[in-house]
């Protein structure tokens, strides 16, 4: 018998699954996560890249050898 004390399953907060089931789950939290970050790194790019475009800020280069 397995008692489980009343605070623990208030609000219906309480849920069992397996081990592994629940690791899967973290695994694809992580990977979800991670790839919320990117999205909203690669969006604030695209922004700086837009601002300084339109302010003129930009290099335009003809070969990669005028990068120095």
């Amino acid at each position: 018998m397995l008692t489980i004390p009343k605070n623990v399953i208030s609000n219906d907060d309480l849920v069992i699954i397996p081990r592994k089931q629940y690791e899967s789950f973290l695994d694809l939290d992580k990977r979800w996560k991670k790839r919320l970050f990117e999205e909203s790194d690669t969006d604030e790019a695209i922004k700086v890249y837009k601002k300084e475009k339109k302010q003129g800020k930009l290099k335009i280069l003809k070969s990669f050898a005028s990068l120095k």
